[in-house]
């Protein structure tokens, strides 16, 4: 169709269209050039749209973890299931949920509070100090704007702020503790047997006429994929960063005009102990509660370690277990009656008690960072950086744009557009549609080079934004249509299979047969007899054994526990295909008398942590169901 209106569309018409084109990017820019979806979101949740663009995002940096973690073992098949995309997006809708739930709460995140956070994270540190230069840097290589992490890490803050409303809300009986510090140290006295798949693997036969009877049946599973080979154009604008140079006079006016922003507010690093106590608590409860804040300051003041104490008795979920540490923040960032305490102390004072509405706090400030702007020198990298930033926005903006008008207006080649914005075409190996190498690796750009009007019309495809400041125009070089494989040629594979499947099968049905023997009163070395294989007698074991397989492990303690005197027997297919025979001749409940404070309160805080999930992934379900969402993951590349 575009070729058509390429051939034919000339004189005033054709310029009419142009000028048409242009009003249209004049006014949009080359975002809505680049949506050719009808579709203008993702999700919408109650009346707030989770943008196709966003969705894109979200997906794209999953793959890339998925990608980072799994290496060679990544496969690309995976990320462009319909499961993949709805697990994606359903967690989005989940974020927007607590977002707005947070926000109706009347909860916040406050500039000084972002700051903070992002100037503590370590890798945006250098030589112990928050670092533009690098700050930047780093979200470069994420293709990452400091806008866009700045505003994830924002609803990120909020949504813990919710969350640890909810969690912190889970309380846990004395009675569970007691009995989860039993289940912990447990130990089984264990004896098994494998009954190894390799045995009926060399006797496992497969017919000819099972193998064809398979193939005819699973016909759909043995095809070549349809392939192409494709031509492209890549504009980046970090490739067009590279080129440029910031001079001293850009950096000098970049400096005059943003000194205020450069500035940086006075900061304190400050750790300190919760005592937790409601706001409307009983004068008893609240008077207990400053006793022991008292005490504890006493034993501060006395030279106990602040780290220590913090861990045995702070009730803060987010800092006891790092000494109470709380980082760096600067004012607005605290409820108000802690900030005002923190502010007012030297550095390494210890505070009297601080009522707030959490509780009672005990303070200690453990560096103060005054305020200052830094001198030109100080930030020159920085701002050096900074107008080279703007200056490639502007020129990647521009010849993208460039891009997408040539690339149209020369449909049946990429020459053209290469030779005026001096790009090189490149081109790929063979491509399923799934993907592969290079820039296979991005769904965006295979769903384009599938498009109709690309892969049977011959056309450029648009210009496909696979990250931010990061696009491609590809074209079809040539295909291969898809073509059944012949029995012959996957004979090899597919009887190995086979055999592999009738092995497991015949391990599970002599262990399967060997548990109903078992219950009946024979034994494991009656059973080793037969097998010719050897009992492993493992004596009692933990949770966390290491000398035996980790399955078998988990699998001893799923057996039932059996009558007292009595042999409980079990079994299980291992994931190698092997069976596993085993039995648990007794239980020993953890001996609890011998676990001391700190070891219960640890205990305790890891059971308050998985209660507060349970608790919070039920405050999901309620925002879900009372919400109004509406989404289709089928329409999403």
């Amino acid at each position: 169709m575009l070729q058509a209106i390429h051939d034919r569309v000339t004189g005033w018409i054709a310029w009419l269209i142009v000028g048409l084109i242009a009003v249209v990017f004049g006014l949009w820019g080359i975002d809505s050039y680049l949506q050719r979806d009808a579709q203008t979101f993702a999700a919408l949740v109650n009346g707030v749209e989770i943008s196709v663009p966003e969705y894109r995002f979200t997906k794209q940096q999953q793959v890339n973890r998925m990608r980072d973690m799994l290496g060679e073992q990544y496969d690309a098949t995976v990320t462009g299931t319909p499961e993949f995309k709805s697990a994606v997006l359903n967690r989005m809708v989940e974020e927007e949920l607590l977002v707005q739930a947070a926000s109706a709460q009347g909860l916040a995140v406050s500039d000084s509070l972002l700051a903070a956070r992002i100037h503590s994270v370590p890798d945006f540190q250098q030589d112990g100090e928050f670092s533009q230069e690098r700050y930047k840097q780093l979200l470069a290589q994420q293709n990452m704007s400091p806008q866009r992490f700045e505003e994830q890490m924002r609803r990120s803050l909020l949504i813990n702020q919710l969350v640890s409303t909810i969690s912190g809300s889970a309380a846990v009986a004395p009675q569970a503790v007691d009995q989860g510090l039993r289940l912990q140290g447990q130990e089984r006295e264990l004896r098994y047997l494998r009954v190894p798949v390799a045995q009926y693997l060399e006797t496992a036969e497969v017919t000819p006429e099972e193998v064809a009877a398979f193939y005819e049946t699973n016909k759909a599973r043995f095809v070549e994929p349809e392939q192409v080979r494709l031509q492209y154009l890549e504009l980046s604008l970090d490739v067009i960063a590279a080129d440029l140079k910031a001079t001293d006079e850009e950096i000098e006016q970049l400096y005059a005009s943003d000194k205020g922003r450069l500035g940086v507010e006075e900061q304190r690093q400050a750790r300190h102990i919760l005592i937790k106590v409601d706001e409307d608590a009983a004068d008893g409860i609240v008077d207990a509660a400053k006793s022991k804040a008292e005490e504890l300051v006493k034993r501060l003041r006395s030279g106990e370690d602040f780290a220590t104490l913090a861990k045995q008795n702070s009730e803060d979920p987010g800092s006891a277990a790092e000494g109470g540490d709380l980082g760096l923040f600067g004012k607005g960032m605290m409820v108000e009656e802690f900030e005002t305490a923190t502010f007012a102390l030297e550095k390494d004072a210890i505070s009297d008690p601080v009522r707030s509405p959490f509780g009672f706090h005990i303070i200690q400030v453990t560096d103060i960072q005054p305020s200052k702007i830094p001198s030109l020198d100080e930030v020159r990298a920085q701002l050096a950086e900074e107008v080279v930033r703007r200056q490639a926005e502007q020129l990647f903006f521009e010849r993208a744009e460039s891009l997408g008008s040539l690339t149209f207006e020369h449909p049946d080649t990429l020459s053209f557009a290469a030779e005026q914005l001096g790009l090189q075409v490149q081109e790929t190996g063979w491509l399923p549609a799934a993907g592969g190498e290079g820039i296979g690796a991005f769904p965006k750009v295979m769903e384009a080079a599938f498009a109709e009007d690309v892969l049977n019309g011959g056309n450029n495809s648009g210009v496909i934004e696979v990250e931010p400041n990061h696009v491609f125009v590809v074209r079809v070089l040539e295909n291969k249509a898809a073509t059944q494989l012949p029995l012959e040629t996957v004979r090899p594979a597919l009887e190995a299979n086979l055999k592999q499947q009738a092995a497991r099968k015949a391990a599970l049905d002599v262990g399967s047969a060997w548990i109903e023997k078992l219950n009946a009163g024979a034994t494991l070395e009656e059973a080793a007899q037969e097998l010719k294989a050897d009992v492993q007698d493992a004596g009692f074991i933990s949770r966390t054994d290491s000398k035996h397989d980790r399955q078998i492990v988990a699998e001893a303690f799923r057996v039932p526990r059996a009558e007292q005197g009595k042999t409980a027997s079990a079994g299980a297919s291992l994931n190698n295909g092997d069976y596993v025979l085993l039995q648990v001749a007794a239980v020993r409940d953890g001996d609890i008398s011998g676990v001391d404070d700190a070891g219960r309160t640890t205990f305790r805080r890891n059971l308050d942590q998985l209660y507060g999930s349970l608790e919070t992934t039920a405050f999901i379900e309620q925002l879900k169901a009372k919400a109004e969402i509406q989404m289709d993951v089928e329409r999403l590349d």
